[in-house]
């Protein structure tokens, strides 16, 4: 598994026994000098290559470093649960129906970092999962937020419902607006892909079903920057409990 980009790597070296080898550009080993410095501390290989090899590796905006790194582990809707418990918060989970983009995919993991989502529940078949432009998305924040990759996300959904967590659903063509639902409880979000949406499926298991405002001519938003705004509005109802 290979990872590209200054921000994922350096993210990397936060997480013990992540990073293999590194790989870096010839021409530009004074750019990336903080990387070089953080492996020789760390004890982990650096390559100094041609960048045609990076450029073969990674595909994308690799900013002239590629690593190779252990997979991420995920852990299980039980272990999920787990956490909220030992942090006495509600629960806040995000799940995933499908979204197919690893543009998308790392970006929403970069939002659940910074709004402190406990987990991310995603179903194996038809996501984006942990491919590189994924992390690269992310901008390292896939290290840190805890994922949950699950065979059928209705069956996860199920199972929530039994632990008491309400279930949001974010549709467009939904009655009632995100910021009049009361998110201070236990709860999971689900949003699904840009092109079609949450699935009816799933839609049904939803709980309540809520909508962002829009009054441009463009009725819909990129699924990443919707749940941007929903996410912290979850926060932002718990945090002026919390004050």
């Amino acid at each position: 598994m290979y990872i590209y980009g200054v921000n994922p790597v350096v993210e990397a070296f936060k997480v013990p026994q992540a990073l293999k080898e590194v790989f870096i550009a010839k021409k530009r080993i004074l750019k990336l000098k903080e990387i070089i410095e953080l492996a020789e501390k760390n004890s982990i290989p650096v390559k100094i290559v041609d960048e045609a090899f990076i450029e073969k590796i990674s595909q994308g905006v690799h900013q002239g470093v590629v690593a190779k790194i252990k997979p991420k582990e995920t852990i299980t809707l039980d272990d999920a649960l787990n956490i909220a418990s030992h942090k006495n918060e509600p629960a806040f989970f995000l799940i995933l129906d499908l979204i197919e983009d690893p543009q998308n995919f790392g970006s929403i993991c970069r939002v659940a970092d910074a709004a402190g989502v406990h987990a991310i529940i995603y179903q194996e078949r038809r996501s984006a999962g942990l491919v590189p432009s994924a992390w690269k998305a992310s901008a390292g924040a896939l290290w840190h937020v805890n994922l949950v990759q699950v065979n059928n996300i209705k069956y996860a959904i199920r199972a929530l419902k039994e632990h008491n967590i309400k279930i949001y659903g974010a549709e467009a063509k939904a009655e009632k607006l995100y910021w009049k639902s009361d998110f201070t409880q236990p709860m999971a979000l689900v949003v699904g892909s840009e092109g079609k949406g949450i699935r009816q499926t799933v839609l049904s298991l939803c709980d309540e079903v809520v909508k962002i405002p829009m009054k441009g001519k463009v009725n819909s938003l990129n699924v990443s920057v919707a749940t941007s705004l929903l996410a912290f509005e979850v926060l932002r109802q718990r945090s002026k409990i919390i004050d």
